[in-house]
């Protein structure tokens, strides 16, 4: 599961470290108004259609996006792992030798090569997010943490989102609800908005798919209804998976008992993620799924709204 809430290494919060793959600024998405969302690393789950594979590992690695390579191979040169070999469509990286020191991602000069994940600070963070200040404040904007799984690094996110607080900027989590009641309780004290992702009812099917008992989160989702935070909960739409109509239903009948859902968002299975795979040198398993037709989503819409919920297509 997610670490749990440890004594400070430092009595600073400022220097609290974490490790991060991105900063995303000007995002309309991941909650209201305009926002920067800050990608955490690491997650507990399994999901098979995971769009961010970058990020479920708690480690760096190193992505390469063949499209951008033009065989210089500088990268080569600058690996004292030699991790890397020259192959007739590019480079081939050992993952077993990289010790994704980003050494060949400095010598890259097309950016074919990228680091997912790096040690920050939070006042690192904060210098980014208080440039965009004047945008939160014009569109009840702010700051949203994702992943990953963000509660994967309870104590960074913590002590993160309590600054952020300190400064006034508002704040929201996307998560899974994959993590100790009192660690995401003490989350909540420091939080504006909950997206909450919310994929298969049936425990056993839960366990069997995704990794994780999740039990631990219907009762977080059930337990945060009642602090009076506004909650989005999102259904991803995976066929095989998550998209029968006997889930759906089960679904939807848990969240019309609970308060403060804001809105439900349906979100189709897509493929964006797929090259992501290949970039980190990953098999993507679901490559053979169709996109759900329009019919079978509008149907899942209507299901959802019979139980008297606020239904969003996408999001």
């Amino acid at each position: 599961m997610t670490q749990s809430i440890k004594k400070e290494e430092t009595k600073n919060p400022l220097q609290h470290q974490g490790l991060i793959s991105e900063i995303q600024r000007y995002s309309v998405h991941d909650g209201p108004g305009i926002r920067t969302i800050v990608f955490f690393k690491g997650c507990s789950l399994t999901c098979p259609w995971c769009c961010n594979p970058e990020l479920k590992n708690p480690f760096p690695l190193i992505g390469y996006h063949i499209n951008k390579c033009i065989g210089c191979h500088s990268c080569v040169i600058a690996c004292s792992e030699q991790a890397i070999t020259i192959n007739t469509n590019g480079i081939t990286i050992n993952r077993n030798r990289c010790n994704a020191c980003g050494n060949c991602v400095q010598s890259c000069p097309a950016g074919a090569l990228r680091l997912h994940g790096k040690r920050v600070t939070v006042e690192e963070i904060i210098k980014v997010v208080k440039r965009d200040r004047i945008f939160y404040d014009n569109s009840g904007g702010g700051v949203t943490i994702s992943g990953g799984e963000p509660f994967f690094q309870a104590d960074f996110l913590i002590t993160l989102l309590s600054v952020l607080k300190q400064n006034s900027i508002n704040t929201a989590i996307e998560t899974s609800g994959y993590v100790q009641w009192p660690i995401m309780n003490r989350a909540l004290h420091y939080l504006d908005f909950l997206l909450y992702d919310f994929k298969i009812f049936n425990r056993e099917k839960h366990i069997q798919v995704l990794g994780v008992d999740n039990e631990i989160i219907k009762q977080n989702l059930v337990l945060s209804s009642k602090k009076g935070i506004p909650i989005l909960v999102r259904i991803p739409i995976i066929p095989g998976f998550t998209d029968d109509f006997e889930n759906i239903n089960q679904i939807g009948q848990f969240l019309s008992s609970l308060n403060n859902i804001q809105s439900v968002h349906i979100l189709p299975y897509h493929r964006i993620g797929l090259s992501k795979y290949r970039q980190i040198g990953e098999t993507y398993l679901l490559d053979h799924l169709e996109i759900p037709s329009k019919e079978k989503i509008l149907n899942i819409a209507e299901i959802l709204k019979s139980y008297q919920l606020p239904i969003v297509i996408g999001g």
